[in-house]
């Protein structure tokens, strides 16, 4: 022990959190810009992250129990501004709804009151759900 050196252990933490905000910063650098996706690319998110992604679903209760993605967090658009902490800063968000618009209203709530999170989008599109529990977006 009596070769400790505080000031190498705090030049090795140093270059560890660059390394590694370097690796984060590297892995966001190919995701789509925040704002909307069309149907291909908000499919092609949701395979390329899988589940690093969280898709907010800010439809009713009823039109999510008749089918959305699987895995998706049901949070209606209409209580969003009370349960805003729920949308994670800390992984990607894409919003779907039926038609785009409250995904779009969403997004631009969520945008105004965190600006810098960069890993936000939603749906431009319709998603369709099919009773073997499966989707498409349009």
């Amino acid at each position: 022990m009596k070769n400790f050196r505080p000031a190498a252990l705090l030049s090795l933490f140093i270059f560890a959190a660059l390394l590694f905000s370097g690796t984060v910063a590297t892995a966001r650098a190919d995701l789509p810009a925040t704002g909307p996706l069309k149907a291909q690319a908000a499919q092609a998110l949701i395979d390329s992250l899988g589940k690093d992604l969280v898709v907010i679903d800010v439809r009713s209760p009823d039109e999510f129990a008749q089918g959305h993605v699987p895995g998706a967090r049901l949070l209606p658009v209409e209580e969003l501004p009370a349960r805003l902490a729920e949308v994670p800063t800390d992984k990607p968000v894409l919003f779907v709804c039926r038609t785009g618009r409250r995904a779009a209203y969403a997004y631009e709530m969520v945008h105004k009151t965190r600006p810098g999170q960069q890993a936000l989008w939603y749906l431009n599109g319709s998603p369709e759900y099919r009773a073997d529990g499966g989707y498409v977006f349009h």
